[in-house]
């Protein structure tokens, strides 16, 4: 009876490692492209703007999917480059708006709402803000995205999607 429980239970280790490394080479998987993404944004981002530190990239999937790399110039200004499969675009942070700035205005317009994230992106031919925020409405809660110009923060356009 010993003997037969130790291998039970020696079995059951077994597959529980097993599943343990397929799931974590599973993800590994997965994960590569996703990080041989960025790590090429920031190349590019290297090669063809005045940014020589990055310290984030974020995906935008727009009109048309980009990357955005934050960083600093050779004289630790801050920049933030868009990077598309069409070319890239490059913006000081110091002669923009802020995503401080953009929460501000957002939450002055409807303090009631809860933003979600806020992120730099592309609107037609604009680059911006995008404030994705839920409201709680009588009906149940709604979700926005609202876009403000990047440069200045002007109010450009709000998008309302469908009640969850």
């Amino acid at each position: 009876m010993n003997a037969k429980r130790t291998r039970i239970i020696a079995f059951g280790v077994f597959i529980i490692l097993t599943l343990g490394v397929v799931l974590s080479r599973f993800y590994l998987n997965v994960q590569n492209e996703h990080w041989d993404d960025k790590r090429k944004a920031v190349e590019t981002a290297y090669e063809k703007s005045i940014m020589t530190k990055a310290t984030k990239v974020d995906f935008f999937y727009g009109d048309e999917p980009l990357q955005i790399v934050y960083g600093e110039d050779k004289l630790g200004q801050g920049v933030i480059v868009w990077v598309s499969d069409k070319g890239i675009h490059a913006e000081m942070t110091a002669e923009s708006f802020s995503e401080a700035q953009v929460r501000e205005t957002v939450l002055k317009k409807a303090p009631e709402i809860e933003i979600e994230r806020v992120l730099p992106g592309k609107l037609g031919n604009d680059y911006v803000w995008e404030v994705f925020y839920k409201k709680n409405e009588n009906s149940g809660i709604r979700y926005f995205y609202d876009y403000y110009k990047f440069k200045d923060g002007l109010y450009m356009d709000t998008y309302r999607l469908s009640l969850h």
